[in-house]
């Protein structure tokens, strides 16, 4: 049985202030703007937008925040033109944001969120102007949707000629993987031969109203690698891998592993004091947790409880660089619920909303215009010239047309009496097959 693969350390990445590549500094400069224009776009649907109703428009900030890291390192990093993605219904505007600073959705559906014609609460290859590789929803669906993709492109590969080639993503909340679809998926043994397909789960370890005490990485890491899935696990940012070289640091890493769900997500809304009693805890190790503590300063410690892996720019990019396609993949990404919000970690914050003053505090903080909220990256700048390089290379060649066929405008075959749904569509096939066999070639069933 293969062993996981833990990304705890990424010092030939460093994400610090000092000696940061420019590709990094720009990387960094468009998650922050993804950040912002998915958390603007739901506060207009819900603040700005005129609402004669009062009643709540909807969207969940906190849910695309946790998302925007993961989703901003393998679009403008690693995502290739044949590559297909499912994203987290939840983190809709993620995706929105970034179609937008890639030139593929026009400034005037940004006001539009959950309106009737706009964009869609959750992806829609249907309904959505933007490009929407597969329509997620209700959980389960989008995390599997990439697995029949594959299929669907071999079977076609096979049978029809060669689709080009491209990998499988799935971006799937934590929390989601308590369906029963998810594991009858992972456990299939065919789906060990789909080297394409890569899932990566957003842990930040949170459902609806509460942080969910028993969701423990471990155990998912081992259930997909008895599944013959390759497991690569980002717990850490750059900062905290480097506490972890200074004296007290095993402790520290220790603790911090240790410790339960709830606890760690109390310590995200303590004060850098409130931190300093609560991180050493009690147990084995604690003096010398608080010693190293001692060193550090305000900004420092409270940045270094939230540097987790699943937000660290580097040790994402790095992680995405170890999946090897021999097998499926999963990209287990350690995040926090409203990471970079007002009401990041907080255990109900999952629909919940930024008041106008914690909107215009936000804004302030990212030196933006509330009241312009949509601007683009200059051409010139850095980001914007990663914005223009990455669109370049997603884009993706014309779908090819499909050659006409000879389809019947009848079957020659008049119902009589009573029949089954399964008896009829048996001989409906059938018929097709000998009325026009280049039709019934392009005609998959799924029924048992």
């Amino acid at each position: 049985m293969s062993q996981p693969v833990s990304l705890d350390s990424v010092s030939s990445h460093s994400t610090s202030t000092t000696g940061v590549s420019e590709d990094l500094a720009a990387l960094e400069s468009i998650r922050q703007r993804v950040l912002w224009l998915s958390t603007s776009m739901i506060h207009h649907a819900n603040r700005v937008r005129p609402n004669p109703t009062g009643l709540k428009v909807g969207g969940h900030q906190a849910s695309c925040a946790s998302m925007v890291s993961i989703m901003t390192a393998l679009w403008f990093e690693h995502l290739q033109p044949g590559d297909r993605v499912s994203v987290k219904p939840h983190a809709s505007p993620v995706l929105h944001s970034i179609n937008y600073l890639l030139g593929e959705l026009d400034e005037k559906y940004l006001t539009t969120l959950r309106e009737f014609g706009g964009l869609q609460s959750y992806p829609s290859r249907s309904k959505d102007p933007d490009t929407v590789d597969y329509s997620t929803g209700s959980v389960g669906i989008g995390a599997t949707a990439p697995i029949w993709g594959a299929m669907a492109r071999r079977y076609v590969d096979t049978h029809l000629g060669d689709t080009g080639r491209g990998r499988q993503y799935s971006l799937v909340g934590d929390a989601e993987l308590d369906e029963g679809a998810v594991w009858e998926a992972i456990l299939d043994p065919g789906i060990a031969d789909l080297g394409e397909v890569v899932w990566i789960v957003d842990l930040n370890r949170q459902s609806l109203d509460r942080v969910i005490p028993n969701i423990a990485a471990r155990r998912l890491e081992k259930m997909f690698d008895a599944a013959g899935w390759q497991v690569i696990t980002v717990k850490f940012g750059t900062l905290l891998e480097e506490l972890f070289t200074r004296p007290g640091g095993d402790a520290l890493r220790t603790r911090i592993l240790d410790m339960p769900n709830p606890e760690y997500q109390r310590l995200l809304r303590c004060t850098a004091e409130e931190v300093r009693d609560r991180l050493p805890g009690t147990g084995p190790g604690s003096t010398q947790i608080t010693e190293l503590v001692a060193t550090l300063d305000d900004a420092t410690l409270t940045a270094a409880v939230r540097n987790l892996g699943g937000h660290d720019l580097a040790a994402l990019s790095q992680a995405y660089r170890q999946i090897d396609d021999t097998r499926p993949t999963v990209v287990i990404a350690y995040t926090i619920k409203g990471y970079g919000l007002p009401t990041e970690g907080h255990p109900q914050n999952h629909s919940a909303l930024l008041t106008v003053d914690e909107y215009s505090q936000f804004a302030a903080a990212q030196h933006l215009d509330p009241q312009n909220p949509w601007g683009r990256f200059e051409d010139e700048t850095a980001a914007g010239r990663l914005c223009l390089a990455t669109a370049d290379r997603l884009r993706r060649d014309a779908v090819p047309a499909v050659p006409d066929l000879t389809i019947p405008t009848d079957i020659g075959r008049t119902p009589k009496g009573t029949a089954t749904t399964q008896a009829a569509l048996g001989r409906v096939l059938l018929d097709l097959t000998r009325e026009s066999p280049d039709a019934a070639g392009r005609v998959v069933t799924v029924s048992p």
